[in-house]
């Protein structure tokens, strides 16, 4: 039997939705070196743990453009080690970054959570307390394009316009991008603060195209009627943008990333996984099962 509630986030500020979204903000890693368990305010802790049985205890962060893929993974793995699982959805209201993000994300996981899905996985990102299974899926920033012709950015004119989301991992890698070229063949990058205006000016042509995550783009386009043709071209070979996604446990739970480990593998093997992607409309983008590791 699976359950779910929703709860606050006083306990789980701005940093979860940059590592949701290593995704949307790579930049915002956390120093892998501290050891943010020696900063916790210990009355944040609960002095015990629910007696969970036979449950894995799964968070999500209900911004997440793959949260409805993640919560058909975390039930599929479940289900592979005969558990049950439960389900907590974190509010968004708070904002990117915060100085106790690390601390917050500590007590999540000790008081709400085994397990925190659909977050970006990096060599160190994360601090000493933290461990997480291998990455069940791995999404690309791609290219949208409103011209058929254009197959890649190389085929955007010098001068031309190139959107991409202000402070995400994309913008950053457009701009690397941008700058090996000539001066006389460089396009200019635009920031953009929401997607929505960015495919507004995609389709009007005062952008040649964007740069956006494979996943915030299908959900966009899943829930937002769009009048006008959309095409996505690959960016692995020029920009590098992948992500890979998994889930994230305290050090403590060793034992327990080891079975998540067989789970997804066994998922990755026999085909459950990409059946996932396309149950949750995520097919349309470039998308690898198991992730780029």
């Amino acid at each position: 039997m699976n359950s779910c509630s929703t709860v606050t986030a006083s306990h789980f500020r701005g940093w979860l939705r940059a590592a949701v979204a290593f995704a949307l903000v790579v930049s915002a890693g956390l120093p892998a070196m501290a050891q943010v368990s020696n900063n916790v305010d210990r009355s944040l802790l609960e002095a015990w743990r629910l007696t969970t049985g036979n449950t894995i205890r799964f968070c999500q962060y209900d911004a997440s453009p793959t949260l409805e893929f993640d919560r058909a993974l975390a039930e599929a793995a479940a289900q592979q080690l005969l558990v049950n699982a439960e389900f907590t959805v974190l509010g968004s209201d708070y904002g990117i970054g915060g100085e106790y993000a690390a601390e917050d994300l500590f007590v999540s996981l000790t008081n709400d959570c085994d397990v925190m899905v659909g977050m970006g996985l990096a060599a160190n990102m994360y601090p000493v307390e933290f461990i997480s299974p291998r990455p069940y899926a791995g999404f690309s920033y791609v290219l949208a394009v409103a011209d058929a012709n254009i197959e890649d950015l190389g085929d955007i004119e010098g001068g031309q316009r190139v959107g991409a989301l202000v402070g995400s991992f994309g913008f950053g890698a457009l701009g690397r991008y941008i700058a090996t070229l000539p001066a006389d063949q460089r396009p200019l990058a635009l920031p953009y603060g929401d997607t929505e205006l960015m495919v507004t000016r995609l389709l009007d042509g005062t952008i040649a195209g964007m740069v956006v995550y494979g996943p915030s783009l299908a959900q966009f386009q899943s829930e937002h009627p769009i009048e006008g043709e959309i095409f996505i071209r690959p960016l692995a070979d020029q920009i590098g943008a992948n992500v890979d996604i998994g889930g994230l446990l305290l050090a403590r739970n060793g034992y327990l990333r080891t079975l998540l480990d067989e789970a997804i593998a066994l998922m990755i093997e026999d085909g459950t996984v990409a059946s996932l992607l396309a149950e949750t409309g995520l097919d349309t983008i470039p998308a690898q099962p198991g992730g780029f590791q």
